[in-house]
């Protein structure tokens, strides 16, 4: 019984998904380069065996250095050549410098609210020019040196002490701890040694959630229109969402912290400092374009992204 529910509740799906791949499939005007022959549905998702890398490797020995493949819905060209590579990024790359979009990139960077996966436009101009001249700058960078110069002292401090008792030490979980550390406070403010919502055994656990997220692989991302359904029958959209749920506490934890009644700003400012500092001054001065508490989380989620790379 439960094997006829699941079959009729994925039949609009397969017929819907049948419907859209046979306009898809329909000769292109355009030369398209050369590929693996695709399936029914699922395009060439079967070629994806192993890692990925290794795959592309292989099929482009065969195929060629720019190939197509289809995955599910989504056409994709795959470039493993140095000229190839050269006229996707540099010559062509104003039509090429767009990340896809997928539901998790959607996710952490709150509707591409950031610079990292929000597409080539005049808001990401306005955007990169505050970002690259208020918070990536050498002066900015230089003033976070004793940040990095107390943390560093710790970690020699916890070493020499463990050294002292001759206990071990997990040099992974220290290490991760140290560059937690530095980024949390660059970042966010935070001493996770002191912070009342964050510490330092589930920092460890907030980032492995967060690499969760950004490698979740929804349907959605394959088959635009109609993989919503699977991921919602197949629990993946709910496993998403919470996980973005608890990321999200966090962050607006950080937030409340910020504009707390009565919080002094440091003489050196964080990165939330300096956006919400941003965003007064875009208040008073009338600005066209006008960030947001969502361009704020976008960036430092993407920034713990990176930083976490």
């Amino acid at each position: 019984m439960s094997i006829l529910l699941c079959f009729l509740c994925l039949l609009p799906v397969f017929l819907v998904s049948l419907s859209i791949l046979s306009k898809r499939l329909k000769p292109s005007k355009w030369k398209l380069p050369p590929g693996p022959k695709t399936l029914p549905i699922i395009g060439n998702l079967h070629n994806l065996t192993g890692l990925p890398h290794t795959c592309f490797r292989n099929l482009s020995q065969k195929f060629g250095p720019v190939m197509l493949l289809h995955f599910g819905f989504v056409p994709v060209v795959v470039i493993s050549s140095k000229e190839g590579a050269e006229e996707a990024l540099k010559t062509q790359d104003l039509e090429c410098c767009s990340r896809p979009e997928t539901v998790a990139t959607r996710m952490i960077s709150y509707n591409f609210k950031d610079i990292g996966f929000a597409p080539y436009g005049e808001e990401w101009k306005a955007l990169r020019k505050l970002v690259v001249m208020e918070l990536l700058n050498t002066k900015k960078f230089q003033s976070f040196r004793y940040i990095r110069e107390e943390e560093n002292d710790l970690l020699i401090k916890k070493l020499t002490e463990s050294a002292l008792k001759k206990s071990p030490v997990n040099l992974k979980k220290t290490l991760f701890t140290l560059v937690a550390s530095i980024v949390c406070r660059l970042a966010f403010g935070v001493n996770i040694h002191k912070c009342e919502f964050v510490d330092e055994d589930n920092v460890a656990d907030l980032v492995n959630k967060f690499e969760m997220l950004v490698a979740g692989v929804a349907f959605t991302d394959f088959f635009p229109g109609v993989g919503w359904l699977v991921d919602r029958i197949s629990g993946q959209n709910k496993t998403l969402n919470n996980v973005f749920s608890e990321l999200d506490t966090f962050f607006q934890n950080v937030l409340d912290d910020h504009i707390k009644p009565g919080r002094q700003v440091s003489e050196n400012p964080d990165v939330v400092d300096v956006m919400l500092d941003l965003m007064k001054k875009q208040e008073k001065d009338g600005e066209s374009f006008k960030l947001t508490t969502d361009h704020l989380k976008g960036i430092i989620s993407v920034n713990l992204l990176l930083r976490r790379s």
